[in-house]
């Protein structure tokens, strides 16, 4: 049974429909006015839309004429120009460390913290950056936590902490920074908030958890929480849209990878294809049963 309705039913419904809409985008309009008169706001968009149009990641080429050879992992990490460290370790909710693992940490006592070695000339370069550019001190509030410390802030902070096992505080990678007057949330609304959220990419840090990267990560955007990977992909992921996870699963395993002066490859872990020579290299696990070997020619 089909029910009639009047012209001048659909005529009203029409015009309260559009009313509707116009009150909408009003509200959305003022909204947003709110929201962009903010310069903490006006910096986080800008930021975005440059690293979209940026793409750093479509830099990177697979290598099409490169010698390589084969060898163990064994001996190839007996070179002296072969460095091993922690700095390309996936670790969320998926990719999890266990309660017995220790990274390699150095104790900062200026700061009282603890952070992995291999962050730590990378963490002291930009914090003179900084110092440079704005006169303020790049305090940190939060760094290495073991397994026994993440299970009691995940028993105090409840949803908001991760899981034991998940964080990345646990490999002494991450680091949660603030100036003064400047914490948390509000530390991208200082200069220095600002400066480290665009520039953090050239000294071997990223923001682990992105304005963009929800979706992903699991964790909405943390404008203070650094996470070491090095360079060149501190400033291949900062340059483009794109998270941690997306990255490490942009290498296919066992192919080879070019950017800049930098060759990266991604490989099992038992015998490996290295270029016939090299400068020097980094070898890192990514935590999901390969490593991650960065080149420099």
């Amino acid at each position: 049974m089909k029910i009639k309705v009047k012209n001048s039913t659909r005529k009203k419904m029409g015009k309260i429909a559009k009313i509707l809409v116009v009150l909408w985008a009003f509200v959305f309009l003022i909204i947003g006015f709110e929201l962009f008169s903010k310069n903490e706001i006006k910096f986080v968009a800008k930021d975005y839309f440059l690293r979209v149009s940026s793409r750093e990641i479509g830099s990177i080429e697979k290598a099409k004429h490169l010698d390589i050879k084969k060898v163990s992992l064994e001996e190839f990490l007996c070179n002296n120009n072969v460095t091993v460290d922690e700095s390309l370790l996936l670790v969320n909710e998926k990719y999890k460390i266990n309660e017995n693992y220790v990274p390699q940490v150095i104790y900062l006592e200026e700061r009282d913290v603890e952070i992995n070695r291999c962050a730590k000339d990378a963490f002291d370069e930009l914090s003179k950056a900084l110092f440079e550019k704005t006169g303020e001190t790049l305090f940190i509030s939060s760094a290495y936590r073991d397994y026994d410390k993440q299970k009691e802030v995940k028993e105090e902070e409840g949803k908001i902490a991760q899981n034991p096992g998940c964080s990345e505080h646990q490999t002494g990678l991450a680091i949660d920074v603030f100036v003064k007057n400047f914490a948390g949330k509000s530390f991208i609304k200082s200069q220095s908030g600002q400066f480290v959220n665009e520039k953090c990419g050239d000294y071997g840090f990223i923001i682990r958890y992105p304005v963009f990267g929800e979706g992903k990560t699991g964790i909405s955007y943390e404008p203070w929480h650094l996470r070491y990977v090095g360079l060149p992909h501190s400033q291949i992921i900062s340059n483009s849209k794109i998270t941690f996870e997306d990255y490490i699963n942009f290498f296919e395993l066992g192919d080879f990878y070019t950017y800049e002066n930098y060759v990266i490859t991604r490989q099992n872990t038992n015998n490996i294809f290295v270029p016939e020579s090299y400068e020097s290299a980094v070898v890192s696990e990514d935590n999901t049963g390969a490593i991650i070997i960065t080149f420099k020619m």
